[in-house]
């Protein structure tokens, strides 16, 4: 009885966080109307209250560990956030995943052929002459957004949704409602429209969901690492230029099935390893056996 009251209370948790975080559509479906034209007016993307939209998962986070368990329920989601003696490979894998894999897609495409030339860095565009001096500013500025959103995402849903189906699973829920999730954004942002488009960049955000997973459960539940990763897409997209082939998404779905095949133990074994691990020290001897074997 105990265990049914427990899922139960955690499946309303789950639906009330992703209702939540729609919040962040109040601002930003207004602005994809404006982009059609089909507002007259709409938020600034400059404006102070975008920081509602990429904070809205932390907030609802926040605010239902209140509801649910007070202090102490806030403590354990705080502590991920200080969890930050994990192996230094998972800082690597952080900071470097994205480069690396935009590195090998722009060599996989000249080995293969294709000769495309690349845009400016899209900070460039965006400021003018000014960007030489505002790329570490703005790489700055990734951090609050990236822990405004994985407190929410990573702290809070996905240990509920890996204890209801399983890291697979429950990765794959969270990856597809973190990409339509998105969608309203990219409108407003102009990026091109169109099912076939929208449809890569939701799949390159489950895709990618994964892999925020693989972090996180390697480093035992810590959200350092995580939020690290989170800005370094971020930066990524302010300082590489877009490729026009669809190199760099094979790339990082070819990773992901062979990471899936090689650490079958986490994604196929028993609900509730994610939570287990973060119980542990990462990258002490009392690591959880569940993570070692990452």
């Amino acid at each position: 009885m105990e265990a049914d009251a427990t899922r139960a209370r955690r499946a309303i948790e789950l639906v009330m966080f992703f209702l939540l975080t729609l919040i962040a559509w109040t601002i930003w479906i207004p602005q994809a109307r404006y982009r059609l034209g089909l507002a007259e007016s709409a938020v600034s993307p400059r404006s102070p209250a975008n920081a509602l939209t990429v904070w809205s998962p932390g907030l609802a986070a926040i605010l239902l560990t209140i509801l649910s368990s007070r202090g102490p329920g806030l403590g354990a989601l705080f502590s991920k956030l200080g969890r930050w003696r994990v192996r230094w490979q998972w800082y690597l894998v952080a900071l470097l995943f994205e480069p690396a894999r935009w590195c090998l897609s722009l060599g996989i495409d000249r080995v293969l052929g294709r000769s495309y030339e690349l845009g400016p860095m899209p900070l460039r565009v965006i400021l003018g002459p000014a960007a030489a001096y505002m790329i570490p500013v703005a790489l700055v500025f990734t951090l609050p957004n990236a822990v405004g959103e994985e407190i929410g995402w990573r702290g809070f849903a996905l240990p509920r949704l890996e204890a209801w189906r399983g890291a697979l699973v429950g990765t794959l829920v969270l990856g597809v409602f973190w990409g339509l999730w998105h969608i309203p954004a990219w409108i407003g942002q102009g990026l091109s429209l169109g099912f076939g488009p929208m449809a890569i960049r939701v799949m390159g955000l489950v895709a990618t969901a994964f892999v925020f997973t693989w972090i996180y459960y390697g480093s035992g539940g810590s959200l350092v690492p995580a939020i690290l990763y989170h800005a370094s897409i971020a930066s990524k997209n302010y300082v590489f230029p877009g490729q026009p082939t669809l190199t760099d998404e094979i790339v990082l779905w070819v990773f992901v099935v062979l990471m899936i095949a090689s650490t079958r133990s986490m994604w196929f074994g028993r609900a509730g390893q994610i939570d287990r691990a973060g119980m542990a020290q990462a990258g002490s001897p009392a690591v959880a056996a569940g993570t070692r074997r990452i």
